[in-house]
């Protein structure tokens, strides 16, 4: 019975791991550009405060070189904690927190094509409403958006959901 109640518990604490690690709606990855604060509870000497540079890594006291680029805040936590848990701190407690993101460009037929302060949750309506609105002449139906280290468009709608450092373009009508 034991074993049993043992197996149950491993195989649920793995689904919750797998679940915890992957990034929802509400989570961007953490990209070149961002500023981020790491924070480890009572231990102010650890705490940092660095913008992501091209390496991908920030440098940790203790811990070292920690590639932070394309994870969650979330997920550099748990890996920081681990760090500090192998012979460092008994109970390490870090906070990571995305200070400042990378902005979003709205771009062609939109009455003020810029760079632009993003929000958590922000589609591309939004992005346009923020760019002053479309043009007489724009497109109500060729909007793209190109993703930071993707090369190619993705056709979007009103309701697609942009992230930090995207290109929203939005390309005239031809009548």
């Amino acid at each position: 019975m034991a074993t049993k109640f043992l197996t149950y518990a491993f195989i649920l604490g793995a689904s919750l791991l797998s679940l915890s690690t992957q990034a929802n709606d509400n989570e961007f990855i953490i990209e070149v550009g961002d500023v981020v604060s790491i924070q480890v509870y009572n231990e102010p000497e650890l705490n940092i405060r660095a913008k992501l540079s091209s390496s991908g890594t920030v440098r940790v006291p203790l811990v070292g070189n920690v590639i932070v680029r394309g994870k969650t805040a979330q997920q550099v936590s748990q890996e920081i904690e681990a760090a500090l848990l192998d012979g460092y701190l008994v109970e390490p407690s870090v906070t990571v927190i995305v200070d400042t993101v990378r902005p979003f460009y709205v771009r062609g037929a939109v009455i003020n094509p810029s760079v632009y302060q993003f929000n958590l949750g922000m589609n591309v309506e939004q992005a346009i409403a923020v760019a002053g609105g479309l043009k007489d002449r724009a497109s109500r139906s060729a909007w793209y958006v190109i993703r930071v280290g993707q090369e190619k468009r993705i056709k979007a709608d009103k309701n697609f959901k942009i992230q930090p450092g995207d290109i929203i373009e939005i390309e005239e009508s031809i009548f």
